[in-house]
């Protein structure tokens, strides 16, 4: 990943296409990195694993530091932080503003006007810069204030040169960004028939290679740990259910918490006290639920979980069967065992409450075993017994 490729797929419909938002030559896919470079140029990765790694220069789409020749008018810049860790707050030398008006999974309902959009590794953001104002010359900088690691001390570890925009004395797109986009289907709570809930940890002891490893800790009723490695399959959602997934963070920084197969709904999220140790936390929340922010309201696959916070979200199974990965989506992280695998299955029924329901002598989802009698029930160890 640190050497190689990052890429776009822009895939539009009808709807979008009606929408007369900036188009051809002013709309530009954005892919946020950084590297650090050897004195002849080649990248340096360390040969070490380490907890993360941070870069010392920004590239877009492969330059350092590069820079745009803009015309007078509006840009749609489709946003993507491809660092391995690091998070980038973005915002403009000049403190303008400018509206998103997507995320990951596509338009929101209407666009959310913001002074800075922050963007932890693999979230996206599709947003509009307006240029119209600004006399030709006019040099302005697009910037990252976001401290490293994340959230961090403020002005420690900041990379803040990204790009530049030099204003052209040409006209551009100024047709105004509709005030309405799209409609969007909101997933309701009371339609989620399971509730998930994961811890985001560091622990110790688990492998001999390293002292410790960050792990994604499913827990089961009574605190009950139903699995934290990537072979430990505890999660079986049934496809057309809805479910709601906790991530509850008991670390110092942020994990960005990535799921495969879905989209998903940001339901709330809410501080947490951390009473506990690494390996038995013991956790209860902190005030009241707070509402994603207007621009986090949209259909996402990547979510900030950030320090002592549980995030909920809400998604819908739906299309395939089969094992999917759920993970941090820290480079450096996933790739040290905060990776792990939920495995859809064709079936209506679907006990996921730590008792043995089928009555098979194995507790449901603990082992493997969906507790469903159903031809996608691939981790019943006995005859499939109805849930």
């Amino acid at each position: 990943v640190y050497m190689g490729l990052a890429g776009f797929y822009l895939i539009r419909d009808p709807v979008e296409q009606a929408l007369n938002l900036p188009s051809g030559a002013y709309e530009i896919p954005l892919a946020i990195q950084d590297r650090t470079f050897n004195p002849d140029g080649s990248l340096h990765y360390p040969a070490v694993w380490q907890d993360m790694f941070l870069g010392e220069h920004v590239v877009v789409n492969g330059k350092v530091w590069p820079f745009l020749n803009v015309d007078q008018g509006k840009y749609r810049f489709r946003l993507l932080a491809g660092s391995g860790s690091r998070t980038y707050t973005l915002s403009l030398s000049n403190g303008a503003s400018f509206q998103q008006i997507g995320a990951e999974g596509g338009l929101l309902q209407a666009p959310v006007t913001l002074t800075e959009v922050t963007l932890g590794p693999g979230e996206r953001a599709d947003v509009v810069i307006d240029f119209a104002a600004y006399a030709p010359g006019t040099v302005i900088d697009l910037v990252n204030s976001a401290p490293a690691p994340f959230p961090g001390v403020p002005g420690v570890g900041v990379v803040p040169e990204v790009m530049r925009f030099v204003v052209q004395n040409a006209p551009g797109h100024t047709a105004p960004v509709p005030a309405t986009l799209r409609s969007m289907e909101v997933l309701q709570e009371i339609d989620a028939t399971v509730s998930r809930e994961f811890h985001l940890l560091k622990v110790s002891g688990l492998d001999q290679c390293s002292p410790f490893e960050w792990v994604i800790r499913s827990i089961g009723p009574g605190g009950t740990i139903l699995g934290q490695k990537w072979d430990d399959l505890s999660e079986f959602p049934a496809l057309g259910s809805t479910e709601i997934w906790e991530f509850v963070n008991l670390s110092g920084m942020t994990h960005p918490m990535h799921m495969h197969l879905v989209l998903f709904q940001v339901l709330d999220r809410q501080a947490v006290d951390n009473q506990g140790t690494a390996e038995k936390p013991g956790i209860g929340p902190i005030g009241s639920p707070v509402a994603p922010p207007a621009q986090e309201a949209g259909w996402k696959d990547t979510v900030q979980v950030g320090p002592n916070e549980i995030v909920r979200v809400i998604a819908r199974f739906e299309n395939y069967t089969g094992l999917f990965a759920y993970h941090c989506h820290i480079l450096e992280h996933e790739d040290h065992e905060m990776m792990r695998q939920f495995q859809s299955v064709a079936t209506t029924a679907a006990c996921s409450d730590g008792v043995d329901n089928d009555g098979d002598g194995f507790v449901d989802h603990a082992g493997g075993d969906p507790g469903c009698d159903s031809p996608g029930d691939l981790g019943e160890h006995a005859p499939t017994l109805p849930c």
